[in-house]
């Protein structure tokens, strides 16, 4: 975690804790706040650290953190990592403390977009359908494959996305612009699409196989496309690409056991 050595104020035991805090910035979601008390839970360790021995200004500060807040979690490292840069200055004097707030509107609208996109709209998808074809081989094969192809864009996103915050405010929206989640995002579903066309093809003239005759490989290789496209459409309804995964899982299994 080198990249959680920016940054002046709390010591880096302190910014890791907070780190590590954010994967459960949706265990206490609620309708009112939405993910205000897990963002409140995981700034906290820097509050003690910068308010100790402050009592009434570490109520405050927590109280500032528990306002509305919502964004897609994966992207959240971004305004946590700024938020503690912020709270180091207004510990300092440096800040007024309604600058936390503004900024956290200001970030979490536009972060909830790009989020979605990338991580719901094509990163999940692509490694879904990329576990879907090795489950074909053996399904954990293709449990592990969805697993690694998500986490390792997912987990660096929130290690670099959290440090570009906590160098300031200005670097955390220059991270966002360099990042390039646009492109990002449409390489990434055109390579689900692509793997979702090789899945296709592997079913139907596996199944064919099976069941021989060309009559049936036509038949079955449409039935995979139009399974294709039956999960395209489940992916833009939102329905979670790991029940979606589960399925493909069922229908490698099954055919490894025929």
């Amino acid at each position: 975690m080198g990249g959680l050595t920016v940054g002046v104020g709390v010591s880096r035991e302190v910014r890791r804790s907070v780190w590590r805090r954010q994967f459960l910035l949706q265990g206490c979601w609620n309708y009112e706040g939405m993910q205000n008390v897990g963002f409140a839970y995981s700034i906290l360790p820097a509050l003690r650290h910068l308010y100790g021995g402050r009592p009434e200004e570490l109520t405050k500060a927590l109280k500032r953190h528990l306002e509305f807040f919502n964004t897609q979690p994966s992207m959240a490292g971004v305004i946590l990592g700024a938020s503690v840069r912020i709270e180091e200055r207004i510990a300092a004097g440096e800040a007024d403390p309604r600058a936390i707030g503004t900024f956290k509107v200001g970030l979490m609208g536009s972060l909830g977009a790009i989020g979605d996109a990338y991580f719901w709209g094509a990163l999940k998808p692509m490694a879904s359908v990329a576990g879907a074809i090795l489950s074909l081989i053996h399904p954990l094969l293709g449990i592990g494959a969805l697993l690694l192809l998500y986490n390792l864009s997912h987990l660096s996103i929130r290690l670099q996305a959290f440090a570009a915050g906590m160098t300031g405010e200005e670097n955390a929206v220059q991270y966002l612009k360099g990042a390039g989640f646009a492109s990002r995002t449409e390489d990434r579903k055109v390579i689900a699409a692509v793997l979702g066309g090789a899945w296709a093809g592997a079913v139907g003239s596996r199944t064919a196989f099976l069941f021989g005759g060309g009559a049936a490989s036509a038949g079955f290789f449409l039935i995979a496309a139009l399974t294709v496209h039956l999960l395209t459409v489940l992916f833009r309804k939102a329905v979670s690409p790991s029940e979606v995964l589960l399925l493909l899982l069922i229908i490698g299994t099954l055919i490894l056991w025929q």
